[in-house]
């Protein structure tokens, strides 16, 4: 929420507001106050005009650009804070691992001054030359150390043959004091001799080459911003995610890839969705040719509801910053070459209703944080390689209406729990190694309208719960271990239209009740099982079905008696 806000409109393209935010993280309030620190940082003559609305650039930090610096608000050891960005640290050295921080041990003045900071420059209102410039009367009024960091060198002309730092195609012959965060300059002629160089605009150019920083909204003229106005920072850090997925999965060779790293707006990218405020909210590259690892920096893309890259040749793991998409409500990774296990941080996408991993090659045990997608829907894992049992706690799931694991490896007992899923329409357990009975909390689905456990290892007796699966439509037990007697409950599945209990070892007589089924369409009953009795009048017409290799006499006629 704006707290206050100042609007500079010195031309079109500087129309930016520079606001005191209060902002919502994690459902804590903190303040980032980026007006407070202008103003009393020096101000325009500090900063110069902002060029940029505050933007989201990394996760969990926001960041706004002015002409001469850069300002970041975030948080160090739990504790918010806004400060500047140490640009010349940035630009001139000092984060690239060099010993001497980028500055120049060997050209230390002699005039008086304040020396300070870890390198033995001293700030004076004298060059080394001793030519006057009021660098230490420019530096004490706009805020000193806390707002133009250490000394990294002397004042002393950029072209002395001792001078180690320079700006590359800056005017020579020009006396310069080089510190962490800014530049200053001394040019007798102006009627302000002292200057600071626009090394926020250098920095922008460096985070966004080629002009790239053109493809958000936030860097193009604003409209004010008020008090009370919710705001919500564009979030800039999406394109360099885009950009890794681009140069991780063979970009160069998609079947489309029109505008992508161009300083076109992201929405503008194939396959790309964005909001009013640039955010990334939906990427579909499904069939589309990529190649290669889905890259860590997926995760930036925080705002992403939908994210589709079904149908391509992806290899490698689903990597685990994936459980940063806590927007995330379809995740489609199908029909790909993906291996290794399910990350666990998967049960991080609180907001997840559709998962489809299935057509894969994904291989471990089904993480058990699975349960915590309190959201989810469906969820497709056919044709993997998972193995271990189901986990108890898909049974957390209530929220399910599909869940498929057809062709795996999954090995154990089908859990009771997920005797709990009310709201499921699809079970398919098809062509895995499970084992144990088939639990009579199953019968507890009455939504079920296909139930799929065809060859696994399953034994025991059919519970006679299914029988309250009133709605179900199709139900496949063919190809395990059943024994006993088909229970006469399953008569009360009138809407049924395909029964399978073949190739099993089922004994005993076909009960009467199941006349009921008068809307078959597909019957399976032969092949190890040894029943007895009659065989229904009304399965004669049922279109396909084994009937033919059960030597049992029809109910109702002579030969039944």
């Amino acid at each position: 929420m704006v707290k206050r806000s100042v609007f500079n409109k010195p031309d079109s393209d500087l129309a930016h507001n520079i606001p005191d935010l209060l902002v919502t993280v994690g459902g804590e309030r903190v303040t980032c106050d980026f007006l407070t620190q202008y103003k009393v940082t020096g101000g325009l003559a500090r900063w110069g005009f902002a060029t940029s609305e505050v933007i989201q650039e990394l996760p969990g930090a926001l960041t706004q650009y002015y002409q001469r610096g850069v300002v970041d608000c975030q948080s160090h050891d739990g504790v918010w804070q806004i400060e500047r960005r140490l640009a010349w640290d940035y630009l001139g050295g000092g984060l690239g691992g060099s010993d001497d921080l980028g500055v120049e041990p060997d050209l230390l003045s002699e005039q008086p001054g304040m020396e300070f900071g870890p390198w033995g420059h001293r700030v004076s209102n004298a060059a080394v030359d001793g030519t006057e410039t009021g660098f230490l009367d420019f530096f004490e009024a706009l805020g000193g150390m806390y707002t133009f960091g250490y000394p990294k060198s002397d004042a002393r002309y950029d072209d002395d043959p001792q001078a180690a730092l320079g700006i590359e195609g800056a005017d020579p012959g020009v006396i310069r004091q080089y510190f962490q965060a800014v530049v200053l300059e001394y040019r007798p002629g102006d009627a302000e001799p002292v200057h600071l160089r626009f090394l926020g605009d250098d920095v922008r150019d460096a985070v966004y080459p080629f002009g790239s920083y053109k493809s958000f909204g936030s860097f193009g003229p604003a409209k004010p911003l008020y008090y009370g106005q919710t705001y919500v920072p564009e979030g800039t850090s999406f394109r360099d995610a885009l950009v890794a997925l681009y140069n991780a999965t063979d970009g160069d060779n998609w079947t489309s890839n029109r505008n992508w790293l161009s300083d076109e707006p992201l929405d503008e990218w194939f396959g790309v969705t964005a909001d009013d405020d640039g955010r990334v909210t939906e990427l579909d590259l499904s069939q589309n040719q990529l190649s290669g690892e889905i890259p860590a920096e997926i995760g930036r893309l925080t705002d992403l509801v939908d994210l589709d890259l079904f149908g391509n040749q992806l290899r490698g793991e689903i990597p685990p910053e994936i459980g940063s998409l806590a927007n995330v409500t379809r995740l489609a990774l199908w029909a790909n070459q993906l291996t290794g296990e399910i990350p666990p941080e998967i049960g991080d996408l609180a907001s997840l209703e559709w998962v489809a991993l299935g057509i894969n090659q994904l291989t471990g045990e089904i993480p058990a944080e699975i349960g915590n997608l309190s959201n989810l829907a469906q969820a497709d894992f056919t044709l993997n390689q998972l193995s271990g049992p189901i986990p108890a706690e898909l049974g957390n799931l209530t929220n399910l209406t599909w869940l498929v694991f057809w062709s795996n490896e999954l090995s154990g007992p089908i859990p009771p729990e997920l005797g709990n899923l009310t709201n499921l329409t699809q079970l398919d357990l098809d062509l895995n190694r499970l084992s144990g009975e088939i639990p009579p909390e199953l019968g507890n689905l009455v939504n079920l309208e296909e139930l799929w456990l065809r060859v696994n290892r399953l034994s025991g007796e059919i519970p006679p719960e299914l029988g309250n699966l009133v709605n179900l439509e199709e139900l496949w037990l063919r190809v395990n271990r059943l024994s006993g007697e088909i229970p006469p409950e399953l008569g009360n599945l009138t809407n049924l239209t395909v029964l399978g209990l073949a190739e099993n070892q089922l004994t005993g007589d076909i009960p009467a009740e199941l006349a009921n089924l008068t809307n078959l369409r597909r019957l399976y009953l032969a092949g190890g099982n040894e029943l007895t009795g009659c065989v229904p009048e009304v399965w004669q017409e049922v279109p396909r079905s084994d009937l033919g290799e059960i030597d049992l006499p029809v109910c109702g006629t002579q030969d039944e008696t």
